[in-house]
């Protein structure tokens, strides 16, 4: 189940390490455990470990912008 859009909004404290983040504009995924190719992100980091500059690779979304999202909805 995917919380509201306002789930996140940069504060960190609301996540843990392991949580998986959405893009509520395009839907991509963030996967600690995969990292980001894109912007040469190692597995295994947090999305609250991202540096600053960091954008959504598909659609430039901001950081804040994403939303936590349950493990179970990710296919």
């Amino acid at each position: 189940m995917k919380t509201f859009e306002g789930s996140y909004l940069g504060d960190d404290e609301k996540i843990s390490d392991d949580t998986c983040m959405e893009c509520k504009i395009c839907h991509y995924v963030y996967k600690p455990e995969e990292g980001d190719d894109y912007w040469q992100i190692e597995k295994n980091t947090p999305f609250t470990k991202l540096p600053d500059h960091w954008h959504c690779p598909n659609c430039d979304g901001f950081m804040d912008q994403f939303m936590t999202i349950d493990r179970s909805d990710i296919s």
